[in-house]
């Protein structure tokens, strides 16, 4: 269960029970794609024998229970999709281990991202159908209102769920909680001074990159540095919806890797500063 509450990055089963409780409300096939999704990683970082307590906070989980949920969600269920899945879950875990190894960054849910849109631009090629989810994948979700913003990270077009999951967020984490409420306030309020359409502002594309964003930022001093990560996840979103390709997660992996690098440099400018004072 930590494999799925680290989507949102927490590290607490319970709330991974009620994560996974959310997404069956909305849709069982989904469930099921996340569970089996976080049981592959998970088994796949246990057999290659990589750190067990990254195993046990969910760390090799998390990106495949994300693959589980999209596959069921883009592509209708059949042999081809499901060995798809399943070797995408273990490559997921592969590319969690080597980006902070090789790129120095953390993975967040960057092998979701790459993988998932490799799929996509592969699919016609391995017969891959679209499920009837899938309208176009320009716009493959489809939620209404606020809480939906956080739902979105796991794909679900459920008010009920979106909502749900904010509990599940307190119940791991009170400060996560907070700004996962200040990151779709701040986002719906700039969204709708930018006169973005109204449509994707009350669908809640626009806030569920930046929920991640704050959270995973939440930590950095000071507090400037997660604020402006939920503004340009904003403008990142929007031009992923005027390509017209999914932006699944990936402005909230860019952004966060972008502020990283410039926060690492802030306080690596900070610690000389002082030194020389």
């Amino acid at each position: 269960m930590s494999s799925i509450a680290q989507v949102i990055v927490q590290p607490c089963s319970l709330s991974g029970l009620i994560i996974l409780a959310s997404i069956a409300i909305h849709s069982w096939k989904m469930a099921l794609g996340a569970f089996f999704g976080a049981v592959i990683g998970t088994a796949s970082a246990k057999f290659l024998n990589f750190d067990s307590k990254d195993i046990t906070l969910g760390i090799f989980g998390y990106n495949a229970t994300l693959i589980g949920i999209a596959n069921i969600y883009f592509f209708e269920t059949s042999i081809t999709s499901l060995i798809v899945f399943t070797l995408s879950c273990v490559l997921s875990v592969f590319i969690t281990k080597w980006i902070p190894r090789y790129l120095k960054l953390p993975a967040f849910t960057a092998p979701f991202v790459f993988i998932t849109w490799l799929i996509i631009l592969i699919a016609d090629f391995i017969n891959l159908k679209p499920s009837n989810n899938v309208l176009n994948f320009a716009n493959n979700i489809h939620t209404e209102g606020l809480g939906e913003a956080v739902g979105q990270v796991y794909i679900q077009g459920n008010g009920i769920t979106g909502v749900i999951m904010l509990v599940a967020i307190l119940i791991c984490s009170k400060s996560s909680f907070v700004w996962a409420l200040v990151a779709t306030t701040l986002t719906w309020l700039l969204a709708q001074s930018l006169n973005y359409p109204d449509t994707n502002i009350q669908n809640g594309l626009y806030g569920f990159s930046a929920v991640l964003t704050a959270i995973a930022l939440q930590s950095m001093k000071p507090i400037i540095f997660p604020l402006i990560g939920i503004v340009l996840t904003v403008f990142v979103t929007q031009a992923f919806i005027i390509s017209g390709w999914p932006s699944l997660t990936a402005p909230f992996v860019f952004v966060s890797w972008l502020i990283t690098i410039i926060h690492f440099g802030y306080v690596k400018y900070s610690n000389q500063s002082t030194t020389l004072d």
